[in-house]
């Protein structure tokens, strides 16, 4: 169908695609005890804006979060849209401490997981955008292996 020519532009053409879309994700990222400590909140995009996170999602975070871990957790916390895995698959990108408290905020005790990373999906990501709409951001990739 295409020769590996045309593979390789596409391919290319899809990756630059793929980065202009996720301008929006951030270029820096802070800690919950620095962000709490801010009287704006907020993080600079790839694209040069600012993202200003709300003051109450940090607060809720801080209180799911135990006290001696909010110098590590990093915010915001990204999710990434798995587009090669079929609609609506998500990665929740980080470690433990980020899967901690998504779990928490999800209520859930333990979320699917695929080679050690945790598996989102939309019903997930709708509920924690209406808890944490300013500190979590959702980016796209084609392939994260």
């Amino acid at each position: 169908m295409f020769s590996d020519r045309s593979f390789n532009r596409f391919t290319r053409i899809l990756s630059r695609e793929i980065e202009r879309i996720n301008d929006h994700l951030p270029r820096e990222s802070k800690t919950l005890r620095e962000l709490l400590s801010m009287d704006e909140p907020k993080v600079i995009t790839r694209r040069g804006d600012e993202l200003v996170m709300d003051k109450d999602e940090l607060r809720l975070l801080a209180e799911l979060t135990p006290p001696h871990y909010h110098d590590k957790l990093r915010l915001p916390i990204l999710i990434l849209r798995r587009i090669d895995m079929g609609e609506g698959v998500y990665v929740l990108c980080g470690g433990e401490l980020e899967a901690h408290v998504i779990s928490r905020v999800l209520s859930e005790s333990s979320l699917p997981r695929d080679k050690g990373k945790i598996l989102l999906y939309r019903p997930h990501i709708a509920f924690l955008r209406s808890k944490l709409r300013t500190t979590t951001v959702i980016g796209f990739v084609a392939d994260i292996t």
